[in-house]
Parts: structure tokens; sequence; C-alpha cells
């Protein structure tokens, strides 16, 4: 982990002296040379790194080394950044003297250093690390050409289980009077509870006998009020304002209206990973007794629970995998299909997978390891390490495979798969803020291709995810329209050992945690805080931010109503932090202290769905910012001065807001996310144009002429983006065809009250493949969906527009839609009689539609012949009796 501490800061020095060299004006030598002797300490890292366990000497020396790396930066950029902004300042004497300053640091940093490649020679720990058995860094090699996807990761959790789906299958099926409304799955973690429960869930017949669905994820402090909500906007669809209503219930209320839906609606909830019977005594009340149709599954490590709730009830314990099932799920994962190593390494790969005891998770780490080493050499060379393993107990067996995993990553993949720590148990963890989090920390490297072409910090963030899913470190919860990476978990057991590694390295300080052993006392300052649920005490209140004043990352991720004030909240106290997460932040002013600007640093800001009301000016001294989440919950007085933020990637205005003046948007050179931009509140020069824009939703708050014009105008500055959202009213304007963007690949129309059918526009948009009119996005009674319309269209949803009585679709419209979806259109008839000539068509579902839309649907019924050749029907909520 210090290697790749070391070799980032390295890195990044050399940006800056290549990149802003003005201003390093006087040290620019000596950080050079500064840069060559981390390289240099690179090369002892390679060993030491992975082999400190073995000796409290090196785990002290290479802390040494770690904490030197950070400082130097510390040092470094901040002396670049108050150079930038004191540019004009003519005092000479202040100058000197903070060069001076400067170079004093700079030397003392060097010489630390060199007495600690000393102390690494002197001390013979090279030596003594190749005695040992061998150098590790092999364990670090980039495997050449290695593939960016794997394919077949996805699909090996269907092994052993297919017994096990029809069981449970037949049971949610079975609507016999008296019998048990609840099926259990039960074992050890790592065993795939959850992996059968979604298999199960998701199963064909399951999904045309139940009307409705929830899954619900329950974490060890199990919440109840937020299960119980989670799961009824799950069983219903709800508009915001509905939901916004529910919250507001008592809890008595809520249990009431939850207990209501599953009676008149056949519901089957899932709640996954219930820990303890208290859990399911605290949750009980929001389920209906044995006069309902609708079920419970559940998984559990402890079978008590079950056997608590119903002592009847289906039990199904999961088993370790036999040598056959273990052997078929390591094929699945460790080979590429193409691979010739399969015969002479087969040997190697059954002995190995005898070390996972048939534990499914073992299995797909250890072939998610091998799958980046397709040689006979490193497999034996793997085997080596894993035989060292075979009498120690169980749990530090497992340890001891993830820890293999874990010194397989490359260089680069360590610090990222270590910042998961900062996340709570059971979290669904956000790929776009993580990315950016990321970005913020400097742990994505620019890759550059031939011609100058280079890919984003996006793109590249993307690309190591991805690394980490292929190596199924993590798996993925939810993809996004296009495919890509949405949301995704870390296993509970895989989180456990990340914590233990990340406190152990001194890579993170988790507050408020008491649900697992803590480490021995941290060596090295504290650069990263996380703030998380996991004790339900108010002990977060005690924090002294003083004591931390070498902070880089703080991540708030307290529920709201978990959520303390804090009225000594003083950003001043940690003036090197870079990422700032304080999503749900209570502040007891509701105003964000001034001295946030101080934070020159700053990389990464987001205030979403903190209790806000007003944003200093002084956030334009945040000249580094990348990305600023401003979606606060209160109507904020937003100030002008987003053009000194020339760095600004990613910007997310309030949900509502006003503004002195106009938002003047002139220096967004790097701009690539723009939501919740008022285009009457904005000014642009009439020759910029948005060019690296991909992102943009657009807020109207007056159905005013010119506001309509300055959202046209708005839209067609921004040439390349793919992905549009217009919420509220436009009334009778949209753009016309030309004026979108010709890259528009995703475009959403929320409240915007069309009087006309604009069909005939958006149905020419070359590359347009999802479409989504949601909540009177259109108020006419009829639409058409004309031949050759939508070529590219491959989704498309239609929600909550009331007054649609009849849609047309002609022939060869949609010739590439592959779902379709409707919600909540009370006065459609039928659906399209075109439907039937759109033979991609795999996806069809109806929601919150009357019975008798759904009969004429259903098999025999008169619209049946339109629908028939679509493999995938569903209907939810549809008042089926």
């Amino acid at each position: 982990m210090a290697e790749s501490i070391v070799s980032g800061v390295a890195e990044r020095l050399g940006n800056l002296l290549m990149q802003e060299s003005n201003l390093l004006s006087g040290v620019s030598d000596q950080v050079e040379l500064l840069q060559t002797e981390l390289k240099l300490m690179q090369s002892f890292l390679k060993d030491a790194d992975a082999r400190q366990d073995e000796s409290e000497l090196l785990r002290l020396w290479v802390a040494e080394v770690r904490d030197l790396a950070y400082d130097a930066e510390d040092i470094i950029a901040t002396y670049a950044l108050k150079v930038a902004y004191r540019k004009g300042c003519t005092c000479i004497l202040y100058e000197g003297n903070t060069v001076h300053k400067v170079g004093s640091q700079i030397v003392d940093i060097k010489a630390k250093i060199s007495v600690l490649i000393t102390t690494f020679r002197d001390y013979g720990i090279r030596e003594s690390i190749i005695q040992a058995g061998g150098s590790p860094s092999s364990w670090n090699e980039r495997e050449q050409g290695q593939r960016q996807a794997f394919s077949h990761l996805e699909r090996h959790s269907v092994v052993g289980f297919d017994d096990d789906v029809n069981i449970l299958v037949e049971f949610l099926l079975k609507e016999g009077e008296g019998d048990t409304r609840v099926a259990s799955i039960c074992g050890m973690g790592g065993l795939g509870k959850t992996t059968l429960a979604k298999m199960v869930y998701n199963h064909h017949e399951v999904k045309q006998h139940y009307d409705c669905f929830a899954w619900v994820y329950i974490s060890q402090q199990c919440e109840r009020r937020l299960v119980w909500e989670e799961i009824l906007f799950s069983l219903q669809s709800l508009s915001k304002e509905q939901r916004d209503g529910i919250r507001q219930l008592t809890d008595a209320e809520l249990a009431d209206k939850l207990v209501q839906v599953q009676k008149e609606q056949k519901c089957l909830v899932v709640l996954d990973n219930i820990w303890n019977v208290e859990d399911w005594n605290n949750l009980h009340g929001g389920f209906p007794g044995d006069d309902s149709y609708s079920k419970i599954l559940l998984t559990s490590r402890n079978k008590q629970v079950p056997l608590h709730i119903d002592p009847g009830s289906l039990l199904y314990e999961l088993q370790f995998l036999n040598d056959e099932k273990s052997w078929e799920l390591f094929e699945k994962i460790a080979w590429r299909e193409d691979s010739k190593a399969k015969t002479r390494m087969k040997d190697l790969g059954k002995q190995m997978i005898g070390y996972c005891g048939g534990l499914p998770l073992l299995i797909t780490i250890l072939g998610g390891l091998l799958a980046t080493k397709q040689t006979q050499e490193k497999w034996e060379d793997v085997l080596r390490h894993v035989k060292s393993y075979l009498y120690v107990k169980q749990n530090l067996k497992i340890n001891m495979i993830l820890a293999l995993s874990y010194n397989d990553l490359p260089c680069h993949l360590k610090p990222c798969f270590l910042y998961l720590a900062h996340f709570p148990e059971d979290f669904e963890i956000p790929t776009k803020e993580l990315i950016r989090m990321w970005m913020g920390e400097g742990f994505l490297s620019q890759i550059h291709h031939g011609g100058g072409r280079e890919d984003s910090m996006e793109d590249v963030g993307d690309r190591y995810l991805r690394e980490l899913v292929q190596r199924s470190i993590v798996q993925v919860e939810k993809r996004g329209s296009f495919g890509m990476i949405k949301t995704f978990r870390i296993h509970d057991i895989m989180r456990e050992f990340c914590v233990s590694k990340a406190k152990k390295e001194n890579f993170i300080h988790i507050t408020n945690i008491l649900s697992m052993k803590q480490c021995e006392v941290q060596i090295g300052k504290v650069r990263r805080l996380a703030i998380i649920p996991e004790s339900g005490d108010n002990s977060i209140k005690g924090i002294k931010f003083k004591e931390y004043p070498y902070l880089r990352s703080l991540l708030h991720l307290l529920h709201r109503h978990d959520v303390p004030y804090f009225k000594e909240f003083c950003f001043k106290k940690f003036k090197l932090v870079r990422v700032l997460h304080l999503e749900n932040f209570e502040k007891h002013s509701k105003k964000l202290i001034t001295d946030i600007g101080c934070l020159i640093h700053l990389r990464y800001l987001s205030l979403k769905d903190s209790n806000i009301n007003k944003v200093p000016s002084s956030i334009g001294n945040l000249r580094c910012l990348e990305t600023l989440d401003l979606r606060i919950l209160h109507y904020s007085r937003v100030p002008n001065v987003f053009q000194y933020m020339k760095q600004l990637k990613h910007l997310y205005l309030p949900y509502d807001y006003n503004v002195h003046g106009k938002l003047e948007l002139g220096n967004f050179c790097y701009l690539q996310t723009l939501v919740n931009i008022q285009p009457n509140t904005i000014q642009i020069p009439t020759s910029l144009q948005l060019n690296r824009l991909w992102v943009l939703k657009v807020r109207t708050n007056t159905q005013a002429q010119d506001t309509i014009q300055d959202t046209i105008s708005l839209i067609s500055r921004c040439p390349h983006v793919e992905k549009l959202n217009i919420f509220n009213s436009i009334k009778k304007k949209l753009p016309e065809a030309y004026q979108f963007s010709q890259n528009l690949a995703k475009l959403t129309l929320f409240k915007t009250r069309l009087e006309e059918d604009h069909m005939a526009t958006l149905e020419k948009l070359p590359n347009l493949k999802i479409l989504s009119l949601l909540y009177e996005a259109f108020e006419g009674k009829n639409m058409v969906f004309s031949e050759r319309g939508f070529p590219l269209l491959q989704s498309l949803f239609l929600s909550e527009l009331f007054q649609l009585e009849e849609w047309r679709v002609e022939e060869g419209a949609m010739p590439n839609l592959c779902h379709l979806e409707i919600v909540c259109c009370p006065r459609l008839k039928t659906i399209p009689d075109g439907l039937r000539f759109v033979t991609t068509l795999q996806k069809l579902e109806i929601k919150s539609m009357q019975k008798s839309f759904r009969d004429k649907l259903d098999k025999g019924g008169p619209d049946f012949d339109k629908v028939k050749h679509v493999s995938s029907l569903a209907f939810q909520n549809c008042g089926r009796e």
C-alpha cells in the first residue's frame, strides 16, 4: 500500500513540474530531486510493503515512508496553490521568506528519506525478505494484455443452485389455505444466500405469479422506519409528492399502510441478511398475518431467525459445494473460454480449490485472482502461497485467501479498494460519487493513447472499478441506462477484511464503529475519516475535529434521522482536505460556515440532502474544485462565484435557488455535468459552446416566453450532450430537432406539460436510445409514433400521462425497441396495435393500470396477439383481485 502512495505522490509531483512549473518558482529544482528520491524509495517498497506483518520494525519503517510521502505532497501542493492565489502580489520579502521556508521543509524530508534508506540497508531488511521465500514483487506485476471484460463472471453464480431454485419457486407459487407465508435461506457468509434469493426473485414464474415486489437489504443496525419505507416505495409506483407524504406518516400509520398494500395485492418481499431475532421483532408489525397471499423470502446467517418467525416455515439451509460443483464454479471464472492451458493446469486448479472448503465466495475470489494469470508458472506461484495456509483455522483461511487477492492487486488498485472501507455495511455504493472521490484523492492516473488522445479521469475510474468487478472483489448491484455500473456492493466478509486492512495500514480512521474489533493503535497521522452509523449511539457529537489537521477525506454517511447537529464544525481545522462528503449533514444555524473557503486543496464537495439554506460566497476560493454537489433540501441563495472555479467538471445546483444577477459560466472549459440549471439565471458569452458537457438537466421556474427561449438557447449551446433532462412546464415549445445534440442518447421530460404531440420532432433524433415521458410531460390526448421514427430507440417509459387516451404506433416505428414500461396512464384504453410489428420487444412492464387494461393483455384477452411475441410480460399493482 505504501508503494501505491509513494508512486502516486511521485507521479503528481511530476505532473506539477511539467504543467505548473511557474507555481514552483524558487523550489522547482528541489522538488525534482525529491521526486527522484521518492522513485528510488519505490524500489525498496516493492519488497517491504507486502511483508510488513512479519516484523514490527518493518511495519514502523513502512508507516514512516508513507507519512513522509504525504507530507511532501502537502507542503509542495500548498505552496503552489498559495503562489497561484497571490499572483500579482509585489511583496518580495514575503515571497523570499516563503521560498526559504518551503525549501527548508523539502531538505528536511529528503534527509529523512535518506535515513530511511540507510535503515533499510543496515538492518538487512531486503536480504531477510529474499531469504524468506523470494521477492513478492511478482505479486504486483500487471498481466500484459489483461482482459477488459470477463463476461462469464456474471454467469458463475448459477452453479449448484438448480435444485434449490426449484424447491423455493414451488413454495412461492403455492396458495393453499393455512400454508406458511415465509421461506428462509440460511447459511454462513459466502455460501451464496443472496445469489440464490436473486435467482428465485427473478424467476419468470415468480414474476408472473405476484403483482408487486420489494427487495431490501437489512444491515446489522436495522433501521425499521427506513426498511418499511423502502418496501412500500418498491411495492407501489409513487410520485415524489406521494413519497414525501408517506415520509410524514407516523410509524403506526406507515405500518398500517404497508400491511394494507400486502393484503390488497399479492406481494413478494425479500428481506436480505436479517441478523437476529430482535430485527424481526422490530419489523414484523409491517407485515400481515395469515389472511394474505403475500409472502416473505428472507436470508440469514442465523437459523434461529426463521424458526422464531414460524417454526413451520420453509427453512432452506445452504450447504458447501461438493468437489464436482466446486470445480464447475472454478472453471467458469478462472479460464478464458479459449484457454489452451486447461489440461496441463487442471491439477493445479483442483489442488487450490480444495483449500476453499466448498465455500463459493472463496472459490469465486480465488478464480478471479487466477483469471488474471494465464501461465502455469503463475498458477504454481499462487499454489505455493495457498498451500502455506492449509492448516490454519477457517476464519484465518478466509482472511488469507482474501489477502492473496488483495496482494495481487496492481499498485494503482490498492488505494481504490481500501477507500471502500469508508462505506457502512450493506451500503449500495454509487459509482459516480466514488470515482469522483478517487479523482479528488489523486488515485487515478491519466492514460494516454496514440495520436495525443487521452482518457478522461472518469473513464480511468470506470476501468479501475471494472477491474475490481472482474476480480470478484465487488459485486455489481445496478447498471445504468447504457449498461455502465451504476451502484455496487462489497460482500460483508470482504468488507471486514477491507476495514481491517485499511485500519492496519493507517489508511482510514472510522468513527462510531463498534461492530468489529478495534485494531492496535494506529501509527502516524490520520488522513481519512469516515463517520458511519454502525453503533446507533450519538458519540459522534464528541468528535474533536482539531485532532485531524492532516485529513484528506471526510465522509459523513449517516442517515438523516441519525444526524446530530454540529455546533462547532470548523473547516479551518483541516485545511488539507481534498474530499468532503457531507450528505445529510445538519448545521445548527443551517448556514454553511464561511471558512469553507480555507479549503484550497478541495477537489470534491457534496452537500446533497443537507440541512443548509445558504451557500457562502467564499466557496469561490475553491479553485481546485472538480465536483460540487449543492442539491440541498431548502430553497437556497447561490453566490455568483462559479466563474473562478476553472477546474469544475461536475456541478449540481440546488433543486430551487435564487441568485443576485446572473450566474457567469464563461470559464467552464472542462464542465461535463450541469444539473438543475435554470436557464434564465445564467449568463454565457455569445461565442461559448459547452463542448465537453454530456449531462444536462434543466429546470424551468417560469412559463415566460423568455425563459423558454433561454432553455432552447442553452440546449443548442451543448453540441455533444448525451443525456438531457427537462423539468417543469415549457407548454408549447420544444427545440427543433436540429437544435438538439446529435449525440443525444437519453432524453427525460418531466412535468413539461406539452400541449401538442412533439413526437414528430423527437423521433428524428438519430441516436436517441432512451426516452422517458414522466408525470404530465405530455397533456395531449393523442400521440403518434411514425413509420421509421425513433430508429435507435431501445427503451421507452410512459408514466403518469393522465390525459393520454390514444397512442398509435405505425409499422416500421421503433425497430430496435427492447423495453417498454407503461405506468399510471388511466385514460389510455389499450396498447397500440403497431406493437405487434416491433419484433425486438423483449420486456413489457405494466404498472398501476386498471384491471381491465391488464385483462386485455392476458393470455386469451383481445390484445394478447399484440404482445404474444414479448418474452417477458410483467404486471404490477394492476388491481388484480
